[in-house]
């Protein structure tokens, strides 16, 4: 049972609809041990995603004033920040259905992260 009150695997879904600040909410208020994770993976996955596209867009935007230097940067950076957002709408669409599917489903590289920092 969860604490909300709804079916834990709707509320695993949930934990990824609003990226990471459904995360951040259920990680606040909710008690099971399961929804809790898929909330933890989805704050540190669109949470570093976020900071990267923020960061990315940042420095092109700084880069793009400078008079040679933008024009060398800007297809570049531009193209890393259409990766980014292509990255994100799959991992979000990837992990609603994994959440759907699979209460244990845990991305590769994330789970270690998301076990060391929260």
């Amino acid at each position: 049972m969860t604490t909300l009150g709804v079916n834990e695997r709707i509320e695993r879904v949930l934990a990824y609809s609003l990226f990471w600040v459904s995360g951040f909410v259920l990680l606040l208020v909710e008690k099971n041990q399961t929804v809790r994770w898929h909330a933890k993976q989805s704050l540190i996955t669109f949470g570093a995603l976020s900071l990267l596209m923020f960061g990315v867009s940042m420095l092109n935007t700084t880069l793009g004033w400078i008079p040679f230097l933008g024009i060398l940067t800007s297809f570049g950076l531009g193209l890393l920040l259409r990766i980014l957002v292509w990255t994100w709408f799959i991992l979000w669409i990837w992990l609603m259905v994994m959440a759907w599917l699979s209460p244990d489903y845990r991305l590769p590289f994330i789970s270690k992260w998301v076990r060391s920092i929260l």
